[in-house]
């Protein structure tokens, strides 16, 4: 994705704070707007790496009970997100999974209040999730249900990313676990999980070819063919 844009009015300008709003890294220079992440450099880029869990499949009651997150810059954690979400109904299936109960959430904050913060929390940064496309949907629809419109962050999966850079029979979260000896035995809550795929997320790193050298040419290295 590359973006050049010349402003040349207030409803230029207008349009170019709601898309910030919005999570896209837009810098101005010289009356011309551009993507923040076709000249930083990914190493020092910082991302946000997120992981969800939900109530179910039903479509009417399904919902995001737990967010968590992690800002990572230059080899550091430098913050967290993490919240439950209140719900009314979580499915057997889903405590067996996440051991998260009903009673868990009774005095979470609402979705709405999450989904705010969570906003706050996730700025312009670059979303990271394993499988990203789940998360970054979810979130996103939900954000737009809640009025606080959709998200458009640049995005990476350390899926694809981790299949052009680690050599394993299987890519998901719990097999790369293991086959990268990843010593975090809670799986299937958020903030673990983000932190596990973090840990994906830095093994890929260390075997990034020499010609990526921005944010965008990473993005593009990793959902290209």
């Amino acid at each position: 994705m590359a973006m050049h844009m010349q402003m040349s009015n207030l409803a230029d300008e207008i349009e170019i704070e709601l898309l910030k709003a919005y999570g896209l890294p837009l810098c101005e220079e010289q009356g011309r707007v551009f993507l923040k992440t076709l000249m930083s450099s990914y190493l020092e880029q910082t991302y946000c790496i997120v992981d969800i869990e939900t109530n179910g499949n039903d479509p009417y009651i399904n919902q995001i009970i737990e967010i968590g997150a992690i800002k990572y810059k230059n080899g550091k954690i430098v913050d967290r997100f993490e919240s439950f979400v209140y719900a009314d109904f979580v499915p057997d299936y889903i405590t067996k999974i996440t051991n998260i109960t009903v009673d868990d959430l009774k005095k979470a904050p609402s979705l709405k209040q999450v989904l705010h913060d969570f906003r706050l929390f996730l700025g312009d940064l670059v979303f990271v999730a394993h499988n990203v496309g789940f998360d970054y949907n979810f979130i996103s629809n939900s954000l737009k249900k809640a009025g606080f419109g959709e998200l458009l962050n640049r995005k990476l999966c350390t899926i694809e990313l981790a299949k052009k850079t680690i050599v394993a029979q299987k890519y998901g979260l719990g097999f790369l676990k293991e086959h990268l000896n990843i010593d975090i035995d809670t799986h299937h809550r958020a903030y673990a999980d983000a932190l596990s795929a973090l840990m994906v997320f830095k093994e890929a790193l260390k075997n990034i070819p020499p010609y990526i050298k921005t944010t965008e040419d990473l993005i593009r290295f990793s959902v290209g063919g």
